[in-house]
């Protein structure tokens, strides 16, 4: 009997628990528990995915847009507003068959630890080592000490969260709206939900933009009620693995500003990673780290190449945005070439595994490169 704990209710441990539950439930060797602490708050910011987090939870839990107990909203894709110098709107899209979702977490939280796919119990654990499992997914959130990570690089350091005056359900993607400061997330949320009074964020940098300016600028730009002001590093884990049998998910094991909502899709291919590669003995473990760093990585450049081209603003932050460069790694080079140079959607580069077997650079494929470089390039009819 192999024993896999879970230990974090948050957006990692729930996606977690409920993908080594799921996919263990025909295998009597495999039990798995999620411990969480009731008292422990959600995450209060709205969050959305990309295309694997709502097929899951329609396997696990009958999500379905009729029986929709978590108040998710449809995603087809992103919408970048001013961004580039060329277009005025970028539509990053998902397939034409395929959505993603914009949820509440502590709805959804609610829903996964009901499902019935693992044991569930309630404590609040400060060290995993003590824990009796053969396997263990640390997900408790931000560690405090950052002395074993490492900063990844972006232009991103806080936001400014705000209740909207508007219905954003009118809207079937989320918007990313370039300012002066950095950029804005707006969140389709209906407004009964609990995060509807955290679904716009004013990302931007503190040291470029003091904290009284960007608020100020905030409220200019958008009909919004400030409800917060929160700070982050961008940060990945030296070992994302520890003594064998310890894997970090979630902002355990990293964080990464919310453009292109990486976040969920990101603790998912991790899971993934270890439930499907490394548990079989697919992999060894200097492999899964290996991949994870590798993950993270690339996940950092994709993300810090939408800041290249700027945006319609010529001001200190897309100065700086600009300036920061990184390191192009050969798959890297080889998706931008090709999307320079192919004009055909449907052929693809050769391509290798991603942290999750998939051929992806990171957890996007080739067309998401198309489309940037196309947007950024070349004048687009819309």
């Amino acid at each position: 009997m192999k024993k896999i704990t879970v230990v974090g209710g948050g957006n990692a441990g729930c996606f977690t628990a409920l993908y080594c539950g799921f996919n263990s439930r025909k295998n009597n060797d495999i039990e798995v528990e999620l411990i969480h602490d009731p008292n422990v708050p959600q995450e209060k910011v709205g969050q959305a995915t990309t295309l694997d987090p709502p097929g899951l939870l329609w396997a696990t839990t009958g999500f379905n847009w009729y029986n929709n107990k978590i108040n998710a909203t449809y995603k087809s894709g992103i919408l970048y507003e001013g961004w580039g110098q060329i277009n005025d709107k970028v539509m990053h899209p998902f397939p034409g068959d395929h959505m993603g979702m914009h949820y509440c977490p502590w709805e959804m939280q609610k829903s996964v630890i009901e499902s019935g796919h693992f044991k569930v119990t309630e404590s609040n654990v400060l060290d995993p080592n003590n824990i009796d499992a053969d396997y263990i997914f640390d997900c408790r959130g931000t560690p405090k000490d950052f002395s074993e990570y490492y900063d990844l690089i972006n232009p991103i350091n806080a936001c400014i969260l705000g209740k909207p005056k508007w219905d954003t359900t009118k809207a079937y993607w989320s918007r990313h709206v370039a300012t002066p400061d950095g950029w804005t997330f707006v969140i389709p949320t209906y407004p009964e939900s609990p995060s509807h009074d955290y679904c716009v964020g004013y990302c931007y940098n503190s040291n470029i933009t003091k904290k009284e300016v960007a608020e100020f600028n905030f409220l200019n730009q958008f009909d919004v009620e400030v409800t917060k002001h929160i700070k982050f590093k961008n940060y990945v884990a030296k070992e994302p693995v520890i003594d064998g049998r310890i894997f970090l998910n979630g902002n355990r094991l990293f964080f990464l500003e919310p453009m292109e909502s990486s976040s969920t899709q990101s603790y998912l291919e991790v899971a993934k990673a270890f439930f499907d590669y490394y548990l079989p003995g697919k992999v060894n473990l200097n492999q899964i780290k290996t991949n994870t760093t590798q993950y993270m990585k690339e996940c950092q450049n994709f993300i810090l190449w939408h800041y290249q081209a700027g945006s319609k603003y010529n001001t200190p932050f897309w100065d700086y945005a600009k300036s920061l460069t990184f390191e192009i790694d050969e798959r890297f080079n080889r998706y931008v070439i090709w999307s320079s140079e192919n004009d055909n959607y449907d052929t693809l580069p050769d391509q290798y595994g991603g942290l999750g077997g998939k051929e992806l650079y990171g957890q996007w494929p080739a067309y998401s490169f198309r489309n940037w470089y196309e947007g950024m390039n070349i004048k687009l009819n819309t």
